[in-house]
């Protein structure tokens, strides 16, 4: 009798054990549905997958793996000329090759990064393109540079689609313009306005509002020459930071 009252009681607190776990992945999934977009929601389930079919902890990998398996990913990588079939099996090699033993911590540290990207910006919900932008600040982005694409290239595609022109045939004089973006920090505006431009402080901190504000501002009007080299100078100023920054010449 007292044996099969334990069983009983074993089979109740199972039960509730499981209703418990339910509520659980329930709650976690309508988080997920609150923080991540739908997209973002489909990469962090193949991520996770990725790494579990490997009994390999979560690690940026896997997180890039996902990120470039999403459609409007896909579709940027294949429109910049780039070959996903050898993308994908250099990803696939690189993963198997993931220690098994490595920091469970680093995949999480760095989605935990992008999604405070998203929530800095008008609390939205998190995207690819977020977790891309902290994936070009780490080792793995290195396989992202298969000519003719590359990581930054890849992310500014994503923000802004086509490079602007940084000239215009048959024109003398051009605009210099800059748009807004989600990702290129304000300070990083400033120093480009400062350093490349020969603004001031100041002038360069009312152009840099102007654009987070409005959404584009003129920086000036310069000779096609001038803009040509102060802007390819720019442009290269926030590769460096993994900014994809949007500077090009309009017609004054």
């Amino acid at each position: 009798m007292l044996l099969v009252s334990a069983f009983g009681a074993s089979g109740v607190m199972w039960a509730w054990q499981s209703r418990s776990r339910l509520r659980e992945e329930r709650t976690r999934q309508k988080q997920l549905a609150t923080l991540l977009d739908e997209n973002m929601q489909v990469a962090l389930h193949l991520a996770k997958h990725a790494a579990a079919s490997r009994n390999q902890p979560l690690s940026p990998l896997h997180v890039l793996y996902a990120i470039t398996e999403d459609e409007k990913v896909a579709a940027a990588i294949e429109k910049l000329g780039g070959d996903r079939a050898g993308l994908d099996a250099a990803l696939q090699n690189a993963m198997d090759k993931v220690e098994h033993d490595g920091d469970p911590r680093e995949g999480t540290r760095l989605l935990g990064s992008a999604l405070g990207i998203a929530h800095n910006d008008a609390q939205r919900q998190m995207t690819c393109t977020d977790t891309l932008v902290m994936l070009l600040r780490t080792p793995v982005a290195a396989i992202l540079e298969r000519p003719p694409i590359s990581g930054d290239a890849l992310l500014f595609e994503l923000v802004h689609g086509d490079v602007p022109p940084a000239t215009l045939a048959r024109e003398t004089h051009v605009h210099v313009v800059l748009r807004n973006d989600d990702y290129t920090p304000m300070q990083l505006v400033v120093h480009v306005l400062e350093t490349c431009f020969g603004l001031d402080s100041k002038r360069a901190a009312e152009l840099m509002r102007a654009v987070h504000e409005s959404g584009r501002a003129v920086i000036g009007r310069l000779s096609v020459e001038d803009a040509r080299e102060k802007i390819t100078t720019a442009r290269e100023v926030a590769r460096r930071s993994h900014a994809p920054l949007w500077i090009g010449a309009e017609v004054c």
